[in-house]
């Protein structure tokens, strides 16, 4: 980590009273002083000494309900309280009592500031995707490290940046045991997101081979209900395309580790039913349109989880089958699909069902085209991250049989694996093969080159 400013300031101490109680402590002083100065101005020995201390050094003087100032009155025998000075950096401690008493007062105020330890402020860069480690479930774990270091620790809001500031105040002391803190998550961070870029780079190309025939144009939704998505964070985030249909209708992998879970489990799923005595004991009697099983998939003969769409009337009969961790499907004979185990549903169904946001086809549907350069810039199934933002959402006709379906969220979409980052929707307006909507947000996004926390679900 990079440490970019330090400054010290004075400490505020252990115990620090809030402004109201200041506030309030000072007024109840009031009437009370203004009595005491009548009292001793008849004497030739009172005086009135003021004494300039920094403001962050009030509270602290003053301490919790007025305990520090009060001890001080005691020992000194004075009546104390302070003056503000718009503009300047200092408050005035106003000390009344005897010249002797004064005297006394005015050191032990002294001798108090000048004991307080020094704190100190060091502000360090950490990357985008360690903050969400940082700050925990809810703020636990930042609740944590200033708890055990004794040190405050604030993160900036910039979402949009590579990394984030993250401000530690406190001792040189308690600094260095936030620092080590913080330093142990952002390497577990890495640690961890490098042991799942190692398993994604591992990921082979899924696209069945492309057919001879030409894919006829398909129609843009038209029941799209544009609108900001409820508590959703302005932020971009990393994905795969893992399927397509078109531009209107795709499905994202979030990266991630949930993505590499999918990939254990798939290599656990075909490693237990690539087993005859396996599949014995999973064989279904029947089958029917909804149903949940486990299904090869022809070209990476790799079993996966899927969902019966539809069965065919043909000799024997076939199923038409979603894979609902990629989002393609595919027709298999029905002999040939078997129970799902169990403990293979722990996992939520990777695949999310999107649309691409701001635009619609040029036409009454996507040309073949339009579907051809849509599949080559998100790099469908060969496992390229991409850039994705939450830009509205669609409702579509429920397709599948048993799990009524989500609103359809909207996404822009940045091929960020050049040199420069490729808005696909504009590269599609650029080509001729879109248009913008008429109530598209048209204004230029950022890309954030780390993952967030998205809201988004997928069914289970």
């Amino acid at each position: 980590m990079k440490i970019i400013t330090r400054s010290v300031t004075l400490a505020l101490g252990l115990s620090v009273c809030g402004i109201s109680g200041y506030l309030l402590y000072l007024l109840l002083k009031k009437d009370e002083d203004d009595d005491y100065s009548d009292t001793l101005s008849r004497s030739s020995k009172f005086k009135i000494l003021e004494v300039p201390v920094h403001k962050d050094m009030v509270k602290v003087l003053i301490g919790r309900g007025g305990k520090n100032i009060k001890l001080i009155q005691e020992q000194s025998n004075t009546r104390i309280n302070f003056k503000d000075r718009e503009g300047h950096d200092e408050t005035i401690c106003v000390i009344r009592g005897t010249i002797e008493a004064c005297n006394i007062a005015e050191n032990l105020v002294a001798e108090f500031i000048n004991n307080q330890p020094v704190l100190e402020c060091e502000d360090v860069f950490v990357p985008q995707g360690c903050i969400a480690r940082i700050i925990g479930r809810d703020g636990e774990r930042i609740r944590q490290i200033c708890c055990r270091s004794g040190a405050k620790v604030t993160v900036d809001d910039n979402r949009a940046a590579a990394t984030r500031r993250v401000t530690i105040k406190g001792t040189k002391e308690q600094i260095v045991v936030a620092k080590s803190l913080i330093e142990e998550i952002v390497e577990e961070s890495q640690k961890i997101q490098g042991q799942i870029e190692a398993s994604l780079a591992k990921r082979e190309p899924r696209l069945p081979p492309r057919s001879s025939e030409s894919p006829k144009p398909a129609e843009s939704p038209k029941v799209e209900r544009i609108s900001p998505v409820p508590g959703q964070p302005d932020a971009q985030f990393e994905v795969y395309v893992s399927a397509m249909v078109d531009p209107s209708r795709f499905w994202l992998q979030i990266v991630g580790p949930k993505a590499t879970e999918l990939d254990v489990l798939v290599e656990e799923m075909t490693e237990y039913y690539r087993k005859q005595e396996n599949r014995e004991s999973h064989i279904l009697n029947k089958v029917t349109k909804g149903d949940l099983v486990a299904a090869v998939f022809q070209y990476d003969s790799k079993w996966y989880r899927a969902e019966v769409l539809s069965l065919s009337d043909d000799n024997p009969p076939q199923a038409e089958l979603y894979y609902v961790d990629y989002g393609d499907t595919d027709l298999v004979p029905v002999d040939e699909l078997y129970e799902l185990r169990t403990d293979f549903l722990r996992l939520h169904f990777q695949a999310i069902e999107c649309f691409l946001a701001r635009v619609d086809p040029v036409g009454e549907g996507w040309s073949v085209e339009a579907v051809d350069k849509f599949e080559e810039w998100t790099h469908v199934a060969q496992w390229k991250k991409l850039s994705a933002k939450i830009n509205g959402y669609c409702v579509r006709e429920k397709t599948r049989a048993k799990r009524e379906g989500s609103p359809v969220p909207g996404v822009d979409l940045f091929d960020v694996n050049g040199e420069k980052d490729v808005d696909i929707a504009q590269e599609l307006v650029n080509h001729g093969f879109a248009v913008f909507k008429r109530d598209a947000d048209l204004r230029p996004s950022s890309r954030a080159t780390s993952v967030s926390n998205i809201s988004v679900a997928s069914s289970s």
